[in-house]
């Protein structure tokens, strides 16, 4: 399958910033695949996807703000994202731009 990549708008606790998911989708309900914002990119753990493009992932990374671990989730569709990323920091919304 091709890599999905979709860029997005994440909230922050210093404004929304740029970021971007990419999605390798390995077929069996799972996904390997990074995350950037701030200058940094972090590989995605645990991935679970399933065929409406739901998921649910793990990452850690390294920003201007310090390293954080968090989970995502959301919804993948039409070059759409749909989700947020929870962290020690809070629960981030993390939307393609035209959803804002």
């Amino acid at each position: 399958m091709a890599v999905e990549t979709y860029e997005a708008i994440i909230k922050i606790p210093i404004g929304k910033k740029p970021c971007t998911l990419t999605i390798d989708r390995k077929g069996d309900g799972t996904f390997e695949g990074e995350f950037s914002v701030l200058g940094s990119t972090a590989p995605i753990g645990n991935g679970k996807i399933d065929d409406e493009g739901n998921f649910t992932c793990d990452c850690t990374i390294t920003t201007i703000l310090g390293t954080m671990e968090g989970v995502a989730e959301g919804r993948v569709w039409d070059g759409l994202v749909d989700g947020v990323a929870k962290a020690r920091i809070g629960v981030l919304p993390m939307k393609s731009e035209s959803l804002w």
